[in-house]
């Protein structure tokens, strides 16, 4: 029988693996030639690791964070979702926004949660390009670390 220890380890996003998706993910972005700002929370929307490429416009970090944060507030919804969420009720997202201890609260494409055995254990942002890259930098990286395709 595997010990609640073991379990626990096994379902939490390490400094290691936030960073080796950020290390795919600039892979992936400088192939696509673009400059992006990724965060990587864990699932209680706490950092774990960040990193803004060469050249993407400083704010894009904080955007990038605040599409992670939202992705794990709501227990791993992907960016399209919660911007589709957003579309149908603004009113709730624009009150609900501001409530992200230290980040924002952001409903936008661009976020995918993390997951290992269909457990959400965090969620990746990225910012800086066109919403569709965003998310084909992410899904990539997501399948290049943990080799099975995003969501």
């Amino acid at each position: 029988m595997e010990s609640d220890t073991t379990c626990i380890v096994k379902y939490f996003v390490s400094y290691r693996m936030a960073q080796n998706l950020i290390d795919a993910g600039i892979a992936e972005a400088d192939r696509l030639g673009h400059a992006l700002s990724f965060v990587v929370v864990d699932s209680a929307g706490h950092l774990v690791a960040s990193a803004r490429m060469d050249g993407a416009p400083f704010i894009t970090i904080e955007v990038a964070r605040g599409k992670a944060f939202a992705s794990a507030a709501t227990g791993g919804q992907p960016g399209d979702n919660l911007d589709q969420r957003y579309r149908e009720n603004p009113m709730v997202w624009g009150n609900v926004g501001p409530l992200g201890y230290g980040a924002p609260l952001l409903p936008a494409v661009g976020s995918l949660p993390i997951k290992i055995d269909g457990r959400v254990i965090g969620a990746i942002g990225a910012s800086g390009a066109p919403s569709a890259v965003d998310v084909a930098v992410i899904t990539a990286a997501l399948e290049a670390v943990l080799g099975i395709p995003a969501n």
